[in-house]
């Protein structure tokens, strides 16, 4: 009596991850530059990036450089107190790792804005700056809703870097 061979079903082929984009780690590198107080080599860094950025159609990261540009403009001309618009003070103010003055003018710009994802995420700097991981869990959550693409800048920001593994912010894992 002949038997059927049993077949097996193939595994289905899971789908490759999507390559890192090629101008990540300029942005990374400009983005160090900035963040270790050297605005000047940033500039020289990220403008060009965000031509390059724009012709490949990277749109993402062509944001984030002319972000971290107008922070590295804000380092080599800091803005006088008082002097300038509320968000490039709240910049200044976390770049001088001032995370109470920021979050003071942080929570008036989201009281009049609170559609404005870049808003949260600064907040949810502000709060990781002060190791306030619940908070800042919070702010983030509420500035990917608003702009997924700023998942990018959390994973990049060394502010984060000691509460990146917690357990508060496995929201953003497989973003």
């Amino acid at each position: 009596m002949a038997t059927k061979a049993k077949s097996t079903a193939a595994p289905k082929p899971t789908p490759a991850p999507a390559p890192p984009s090629p101008h990540a780690a300029t942005l990374a590198k400009g983005m160090k530059l900035v963040d270790t107080g050297k605005p000047a080599e940033a500039l020289k860094v990220l403008e060009p990036l965000v031509q390059d950025a724009q012709a490949d159609g990277e749109w993402a990261i062509k944001r984030r450089a002319q972000v971290y540009i107008a922070l590295a403009h804000a380092k080599l001309d800091p803005p006088k107190a008082g002097g300038g618009d509320p968000l490039s003070e709240a910049q200044a103010h976390l770049n001088r790792r001032e995370s109470e003055a920021a979050l003071k003018l942080l929570d008036k710009l989201i009281k009049a804005h609170p559609a404005t994802g870049t808003l949260h995420y600064l907040r949810a700097v502000a709060l990781a700056q002060a190791e306030n991981a619940e908070g800042a869990a919070e702010a983030l959550k509420k500035a990917l809703e608003l702009d997924a693409d700023l998942v990018y800048l959390w994973h990049m920001e060394p502010d984060f870097a000691a509460m990146r593994k917690s357990p508060l912010f496995g929201f953003t894992e497989g973003r």
